[in-house]
């Protein structure tokens, strides 16, 4: 696990099929500093997944998704843990939702990533509307007070007046030196993620081929723009 490497934005794109991980043996170049890779989607190519992983010299970050937050699959938490626990020695970083470690299931599983050297990244997500900046900001926290190194949240945007408040959460964690992760989905969801990049936000997503989120900019693009706006 390199936080320091996360001190600086970075740029996320997400491996969610098969053709991802052709594209990735064909050829080493893309767009990105992180690659996460979806197991929820991936879930019957994990080994081939794994090779991927070790294929590339980006950081990897893992995931396995619970269905009531935008999972691919209906997995149930013994499956995904032992998916997790399978790709642990293949990971730099691993993503799991907030929800997941308030669950039994989940009890020891931020002692098993400190165990393994791997990072988390706890988060929080919201397909449906902005649930309120209060709300978000009682997530974070709990993200941090679970252990995690970066607090992730993803939530509709529709307005202006939230994507300002959600800017400033993070510029505010930022100020406390801690890591987090913000990003819109939904109508603003293209221009949340240039302006909470700009803000701070530490992990930035874009796809690798195919989106999987509404809003997405593909990794290259939004490489692209972020250099942009750094020249600016």
């Amino acid at each position: 696990m390199n936080i320091d490497f996360l001190s600086s934005p970075r740029v996320v794109a997400t491996v969610t099929q098969a053709d991802d991980l052709a594209f990735l043996q064909a050829t080493r170049e893309c767009s990105c500093e992180v690659l996460e890779y979806r197991l929820d989607n991936l879930h019957v190519m994990a080994e081939e997944t794994f090779l991927a992983m070790h294929s590339q010299e980006k950081t990897s970050l893992l995931t396995v998704r619970r269905p009531d937050e935008g999972g691919a699959q209906t997995l149930p938490d013994r499956e995904r843990l032992r998916i997790y626990r399978a790709g642990m020695s293949h990971a730099d970083w691993i993503d799991t939702e907030i929800a997941s470690l308030h669950s039994a299931a989940f009890s020891g599983f931020m002692g098993e990533c400190n165990s393994a050297g791997v990072g988390v990244v706890a988060s929080f997500h919201d397909f449906e509307s902005f649930p309120g900046i209060e709300l978000l900001r009682q997530k974070v926290e709990i993200a941090y007070e679970f252990g995690a190194q970066v607090a992730k949240v993803a939530v509709v945007i529709e307005e202006m007046a939230d994507l300002f408040s959600l800017a400033q959460l993070v510029e505010s964690q930022c100020a406390r030196g801690r890591l987090i992760s913000a990003m819109g989905m939904g109508p603003l969801g293209k221009l949340s993620r240039l302006v909470l990049a700009r803000a701070g936000s530490c992990l930035n997503y874009g796809y690798l081929q195919t989106p999987n989120a509404p809003g997405q900019w593909s990794a290259s693009e939004l490489t692209e723009l972020l250099s942009k706006l750094d020249e600016s």
